[in-house]
């Protein structure tokens, strides 16, 4: 028995040394395509963050980070806890038919009284603009009950619009996408919406209801950034692109370059870790996209990447539309409304993005009026 124990130890230091030696002369990555996020890199060891503790808690994320074949450990961890019983891993709940289901983002008064505060006073400089909001539920506020949890996120959304002007929120995303639950408006592994919510919502805001479509699969085996992030590989989805038969025609230029794109679609993603960046190649600071179109209106929308599947359905509807991100704009937002003569703005998030993210608010507060 004692010499059972005995090799049982060796092998177990053995392994635990390879470990180490695996790790420590692996390169440090600083990126991680599969999660879509910038991976934890070494602290720097200093007096003041030893006093802290903060170099120990880097250090700790760090090595988590920098882990050798984290994927599959992580992928070994989250099948035994799932096993276990556990209804939650990592602020994703699980869901039915392998639906990985966000927490919901509950902003800080302090949060919503900046943002309650900013919005007032740009709503009232651009009083004349024709303005509304899109505020779009993530997966938890449309299947909270398939995992017994209170939708947080209407409650959020109904004390949030009532600050403000109804005419503002005339498309409530909640009605919408409740009335077609039972399709393939979210992607089961992912945190985005489908193109077919999108369309859902396009219709509503638009009164689009006699426009057809051509559909394509993009990708029949994709793997959105919720599954990356625990690694749990359940069930892919399938990527569909609608695209709204309408005569027009367009060109787009990013973020002030001086090249033409005559497509919305960067097709090199279509395989990649994150198709939902076939549109438009993924998050830029400003894009412009001018049209053929017999309407005169030019729109401002300011977003999160959930605005990206709905431009393609509105074209036709605007002269020209410049597609702002106020997460990576730095510039004077007051300028390029005046500047480019704009006469409709759309606020269009996701609600997890708009109650968390803080760059709309910066973007406002540093632009000069």
């Amino acid at each position: 028995m004692k010499k059972h124990n005995y090799f049982i130890g060796w092998i177990t230091l053995i392994f635990l040394l390879t470990i180490f030696f695996i790790n420590f002369f692996s390169p440090t990555l600083t990126f991680s395509n599969q999660e879509n996020r910038i991976l934890a890199s070494k602290p720097k060891l200093d007096f003041d963050s030893l006093l802290d503790g903060s170099y120990f808690s880097s250090y700790s994320k760090y090595l988590e980070d920098q882990f050798w074949n984290r994927t599959m450990w992580k992928s070994f961890k989250t099948s035994f806890e799932k096993k276990m019983g556990l209804k939650k891993i990592d602020h994703l709940y699980f869901g039915k038919d392998g639906r990985l289901i966000e927490e919901a983002i509950v902003p800080s008064d302090d949060f919503l009284t900046r943002r309650i505060n900013n919005l007032t006073k740009f709503l009232d400089y651009y009083k004349d603009l024709n303005t509304e909001f899109v505020l779009v539920p993530n997966k938890i506020g449309i299947y909270n009950e398939e995992i017994g949890v209170e939708n947080k996120q209407k409650e959020i959304y109904h004390n949030f619009i009532k600050n403000f002007d109804p005419e503002l929120f005339k498309v409530n995303c909640f009605d919408i996408l409740n009335s077609h639950k039972e399709e393939n408006i979210f992607y089961n592994t992912d945190h985005h919406y489908t193109s077919l919510a999108a369309r859902y919502i396009s219709e509503s805001l638009y009164d689009k209801k006699e426009v057809t479509y051509d559909k394509y699969i993009v990708n029949d085996h994709f793997m959105g950034t919720s599954a990356n992030k625990i690694a749990y590989y359940d069930k892919a989805d399938i990527f569909e692109l609608y695209v709204p038969k309408v005569d027009v025609s367009y060109y787009l230029t990013y973020s002030n370059e001086e090249k033409e794109y005559t497509s919305l679609y960067d097709k090199s993603k279509q395989y990649s870790y994150n198709p939902y960046e076939i549109f438009f190649g993924g998050n830029k600071s400003i894009i412009d996209i001018r049209t053929n179109s017999k309407k005169e209106e030019k729109l401002l929308i300011l977003k999160d990447s959930y605005a990206n599947s709905f431009i393609p359905f509105i074209l036709s509807d605007y002269r020209e539309i410049i597609v702002v991100d106020p997460r990576y704009y730095y510039d004077d937002i007051n300028s390029l409304i005046e500047d480019k003569q704009i006469t409709d703005i759309l606020f269009f998030y996701s609600m997890n993005t708009f109650f968390e993210d803080t760059s709309l608010d910066d973007m406002i507060e540093n632009t000069e009026k």
